[in-house]
């Protein structure tokens, strides 16, 4: 019988300060992240205080981006995946060209004409790599028979799409896991239909 979500979070942080080890700690985070704790805030915190003693690129990742989502600030774990993206593997090291857009996206009013927006972009492009939200940031930037093209391989890099029942299915084991955050929030390629559905369709109306 599964937890409720509370008394996993508790379990887990108790856990971690008991025992340390940083598969304990990233699944700590992970579930700060669970309906209906939802703490994103607390997820940068929580990574802040402890990356000077363990951490993932994973969940620098992810601390990156809350960082720059929920709270609008910059983030010094940027900084840092910016440091390491010359030794990073080409998933990870796409994601931090993305997520230099993104902040630029969030923070700078005027991004859509900068030109460090736009290469970033450009950059999180990595052959075999799967990436839909960086193709639809990208898409936006062009006109519309240009940017069909990114709209459709946007379609073609989706990797599986949930309802809304099957999402409330999802086995708390598999929301701990660092890459199911990152696989739907950051690289978009596991999502629900309605927004697959809506990419579909600017895909074949433009």
């Amino acid at each position: 019988m599964n937890l409720s979500v509370d008394e996993l979070n508790r379990k887990l942080k108790d856990e971690y300060e008991g025992n340390g080890g940083l598969e304990l700690f990233t699944k700590y985070v992970m579930s700060e992240a669970l309906p209906p704790i939802e703490d994103y805030e607390n997820i940068v915190r929580i990574i802040r205080e402890n990356y000077h003693k363990q951490i993932s690129v994973d969940l620098l990742i992810i601390g990156a981006y809350c960082a720059i989502y929920w709270t609008h600030s910059d983030s010094e774990m940027l900084e840092i995946l910016n440091l390491l993206r010359p030794f990073l593997p080409d998933k990870q090291r796409a994601i931090v060209h993305y997520l230099n857009a993104y902040k630029l996206r969030l923070l700078d009013d005027d991004y859509l004409s900068n030109h460090i927006y736009q290469t970033e972009l450009a950059a999180s492009l990595i052959t075999n790599v799967a990436f839909v939200n960086s193709r639809l940031m990208i898409a936006e930037l062009l006109p519309e028979k240009e940017a069909k093209k990114y709209y459709s391989d946007a379609v073609d890099n989706v990797q599986e799409v949930f309802t809304e029942e099957e999402l409330g299915e999802i086995s708390q084991e598999y929301s701990l896991d660092p890459q199911s955050f990152i696989n739907e929030f950051i690289l978009g390629t596991h999502l629900i239909y309605d927004k697959y559905n809506e990419i579909v369709k600017k895909s074949k109306r433009l």
